[in-house]
C-alpha cells in the first residue's frame, strides 16, 4: 500500500450529510490512523456524512500517525491498535497532546481487556455504521459541553477543553496504557498524565510516594507525577522487594533510604537520599526495620 499523506483535501458536502444531534460551535479536526487503506477510507467515508467533522489527515503507521498528529493538533483520532511498526499504544506515548482518541481492532482479547480497563471507545472490524455513528455522537456530544462551558484550551489547535473532563480522559487513557503496556503486578513503569500528555515513569526512578487524596504522587530526583492510584491500590501492585508501606500516606523505595532515626516513640523518622525526611509509623515500622535496620 502506498503511504498516506497527513494532508486531506477539504471534502465537499453532499446531501446525504448528517446533521448531529450535538450543536458544536466549532468543526471537530479528525485524523484517521489505519495501516489498511480501505480501512482508512471506509472511517472516511462514514465521517464525510457528518457536517461537524472535518478529515485533516490520515496515516498508515505509528511514525506517520505521531508526526500527523503533532502537525495538525487534531481534536479526534481513530486510531487502529495492529500497526507494522507497533501498535496504536505506542503512539499514545509518543504525542505531546491527546486528542478524543476512537480506538479500532480487529478481535483482540487483550486490546479489548485493555480497553475496558481504561474505559474508552473502541470499534470492532468488521465496522458497523451504526457502532460508528454512536462513537461519533458521543465525541461531538463532548465537544458540544465544551463549547457551551466556554473552557480554557489545552489541545494543540486551541480547542476547549475543561480541565475536570480533559484530567478525567487523560487519566482514563493512563489507566489504558496501563493495562496494555505493563499489567500485572510490580510493573517496571507506571503511567501517568503530565501537562497534556501521558508519560511512563520507571518504578526504579520513584523514591516515594505520597497520597493525595483519591490520587497518589510519584517522587522522583527530578519530578513530581500526579497518579490516579490512590496509594493503597498502588502499593499493592508495586515490587515489595522494591518498595514498603511506612504510613497511611507515605510509600517509600527500600534503595532511597539513606538512614533511619527513632523518633522515641516506636517509630523511625527515614531520611532519603534526596534529603527528604518521612515519618514511619509506630504500626509500619518493623517492617522497614526488619528490612533495613
Amino acid at each position: 500500500a502506498s503511504s498516506p499523506t497527513c494532508h486531506q483535501s477539504v471534502r465537499q458536502p453532499t446531501s446525504a450529510m448528517k446533521e448531529s444531534s450535538q450543536q458544536t460551535s466549532r468543526r471537530v479536526r479528525a485524523v484517521v490512523v489505519d495501516d489498511e487503506p480501505p480501512a482508512r477510507d471506509l472511517v472516511k467515508e462514514f465521517l464525510s456524512e457528518y457536517e461537524a467533522v472535518d478529515v485533516v489527515g490520515q496515516a498508515g503507521s505509528v511514525s506517520e500517525a505521531v508526526a500527523c498528529i503533532e502537525e495538525e493538533g487534531p481534536d479526534l483520532v481513530f486510531l487502529d491498535v495492529q500497526m507494522p511498526d507497533g501498535d496504536g499504544f505506542d503512539v499514545l506515548e509518543r504525542i505531546e497532546h491527546l486528542p478524543d482518541v476512537v480506538f479500532s481492532t480487529a478481535y483482540d482479547e487483550y486490546a479489548i481487556q485493555a480497553f475496558e480497563a481504561g474505559a474508552v471507545d473502541y470499534l470492532l472490524k468488521p465496522y458497523k455504521q451504526s457502532r460508528f455513528d454512536t462513537a461519533v455522537e458521543r465525541v461531538l456530544a463532548q465537544h458540544a459541553r465544551r463549547s457551551r462551558e466556554g473552557t480554557s484550551a489545552s489541545s494543540a489547535d486551541g480547542a476547549a477543553i475543561p480541565d475536570a473532563a480533559a484530567d478525567d480522559y487523560a487519566d482514563r487513557i493512563a489507566d489504558l496504557l496501563q493495562a496494555a503496556k505493563a499489567p500485572g503486578d510490580a510493573p517496571e513503569r507506571l503511567y501517568v498524565r503530565h501537562g497534556d500528555k501521558i508519560i511512563p515513569v520507571e518504578t526504579e526512578d520513584v523514591l516515594w510516594i505520597e497520597a493525595a487524596g483519591d490520587y497518589s504522587k510519584l517522587h522522583t530526583r527530578e519530578n513530581t507525577y500526579l497518579s490516579s492510584k490512590g496509594i493503597g491500590a498502588l502499593s499493592e501492585r508495586l515490587d515489595e522487594k522494591r518498595f514498603v508501606r511506612v504510613h497511611r500516606s507515605h510509600v517509600i523505595a527500600l534503595t532511597a533510604v539513606d538512614h533511619l532515626r527513632s523518633d522515641d516513640s516506636g517509630g523511625y523518622v527515614a531520611r532519603l537520599v534526596d534529603g527528604t525526611r518521612l515519618r514511619v509509623s509506630r504500626t509500619y515500622a518493623p517492617q522497614i526495620r526488619d528490612r533495613i535496620v
